[in-house]
């Protein structure tokens, strides 16, 4: 199951654009994804990319565990 790719969906759905990938650990196995804020982003900003990002993996790690 490709969880970055689960990831990007939710956190799309919910706004936030993400760069998800595979591989991290050897080349196949391992998800991992890339936020990248404008350096210009104000604290409450990244506050609320970082809750989006952590309500997004909450609810894909809900859903693997049905």
């Amino acid at each position: 199951r490709k969880v970055h790719a689960a990831i990007k969906k939710d956190a799309m759905a919910r706004g936030l654009l993400c760069y998800p990938m595979g591989g991290t650990v050897d080349g196949r196995v391992g998800d991992h994804v890339l936020l990248a804020p404008p350096f210009i982003a104000t604290r409450d900003e990244l506050q609320r990319i970082a809750s989006l990002l952590a309500d997004s993996v909450d609810a894909v790690t809900r859903a693997a565990m049905r």
